[in-house]
């Protein structure tokens, strides 16, 4: 399905890129954990997989062996994983929402591109192919669509745990173990990529964690580059009496244990705005509600009972099997009858394209521009800025889900065989 030819970037590079690639290369800062350059992005990267520690076998799932992150890393979790992927494009109706179409799809030229700032005389140089980077990629579900759909841009995902693809996918993609709290930083050079994207990691980071992750961010991004946070508010809302209580307990929970906040969603916006200095900052809020009809309706629903599943082993101190397995049914049921939700976050921003104080507002206006930077908008597409839709709630009287048919959610299982190694 994916056997093309390498992308021209691979076989074709001017001089100036190549000396650019190899003073990267050999960049003692870089290392040899760094993936591979366009130059050679066909080839696999694994390079930290032999120190892994040694996974955990607890009631017959296997977990990463690190106090941090205490959901499984199995096939059944990947699965999970690939179905949350699903949900997040139906949420937000694209598998990303800033707007860099144009970008992805690789119309870009050699002409620089000057700063909008009537001060500046900063020149940006259009010289390379589109480098993106998923962080935390998972599975790699995001990066492996993604890849597909825009195949003149080169998508690189790097994760702690290896359940990546490493055989079968597109040759725009690298893949590469490694911990993104390492404090060595990502194992990429400054100002490397023009798309940063992260989604679905409220159970992985405490407070002090979320700063050093934007700064790493920040660094490797380009000025002008965009970067995007997708991720879930995880407190069930309008809920009966056994949901609430049980949710009231787990952030408390996640932090003693783990050392986590699990509200990262909520201030995700703030971390890139405040942290990582960017502009042209959006936020927007999507409800993913229960007890819809339909084959939509029936996996939403479904995808509640599997985040109690992964959460089995985080919940055992409190509970024992059979009571656990009672609570999740009257919650699920809970959760049908009252049309209970969870609120979702995306927020995107800019990289200025200079380091300035006084030439932007320190305005924090949600879903308004707080730099005159250039951006392109895209009419008629799903991911358009929209400056007065924050917050966007699903039909729920009719249960009519339009985004995804039946042979939508059929696809799913067909999309996950075709990357099977």
């Amino acid at each position: 399905m994916f056997d093309r030819k390498p992308s021209k970037i691979a076989s074709i590079t001017s001089k100036d890129e190549s000396k650019e690639l190899t003073d990267l290369q050999n960049d003692p800062r870089v290392g040899s954990s760094l993936p591979p350059l366009p130059i050679s992005i066909a080839k696999d990267t694994d390079t930290n997989s032999s120190e892994l520690p040694k996974p955990l076998i607890v009631n017959d799932r296997i977990y990463q062996n690190t106090k941090k992150y205490m959901l499984p890393i199995d096939d059944q979790e990947q699965d999970k994983l690939v179905q949350e992927h699903f949900l997040y494009k139906f949420i937000f109706g694209n598998n990303f929402s800033a707007p860099v179409r144009d970008l992805l799809s690789g119309h870009y030229n050699e002409n620089p591109k000057r700063n909008s700032i009537g001060s500046s005389s900063c020149i940006i140089e259009n010289i390379s192919q589109p480098r993106i980077l998923d962080i935390a990629c998972g599975n790699g579900t995001w990066v492996l669509e993604m890849a597909t759909e825009f195949p003149n841009s080169e998508f690189y995902g790097i994760d702690f745990s290896p359940g990546y693809p490493t055989t079968i996918k597109p040759a725009n993609t690298s893949f590469a173990n490694h911990d993104v709290l390492s404090p060595n930083g990502f194992p990429f050079p400054e100002n490397y990529f023009d798309y940063v994207f992260m989604r679905q990691v409220y159970t992985c980071f405490s407070e002090s964690d979320w700063t050093f992750v934007v700064r790493e961010i920040r660094r490797v991004v380009k000025p002008g580059g965009f970067v995007e946070f997708r991720d879930q508010d995880p407190i069930l809302r309008r809920t009966g009496d056994m949901s609430s209580a049980l949710f009231k307990k787990y952030p408390d929970l996640m932090r003693e244990k783990h050392e986590v906040n699990v509200f990262w969603a909520r201030h995700m916006y703030d971390c890139l705005h405040d942290i990582g200095e960017m502009t042209d900052m959006q936020l927007r809020v999507n409800e993913l509600r229960f007890g819809n009809s339909g084959p939509i309706g029936e996996m939403v629903d479904t995808s509640l009972r599997s985040g109690f599943e992964s959460h089995r082993r985080f919940f055992e101190e409190t509970y024992n099997k059979r009571d656990y397995d009672q609570m999740v049914e009257e919650i699920v049921n809970e959760s049908i009858v009252h049309h209970s939700f969870f609120n979702y976050y995306v927020c995107w921003g800019r990289k200025p394209l200079l380091d300035y104080d006084s030439s932007c507002s320190s305005d924090r206006k949600l879903s308004v521009s707080t730099c005159s930077l250039p951006t392109r908008d895209e009419a008629g597409e799903k991911n358009d800025l929209n400056p007065s839709k924050l917050s966007i709630e699903w039909k729920d009287d009719s249960g009519d889900f339009t985004s995804l048919d039946a042979d939508n959610v059929s696809d799913i299982g067909q999309f996950v065989e075709g990357f099977e190694d």
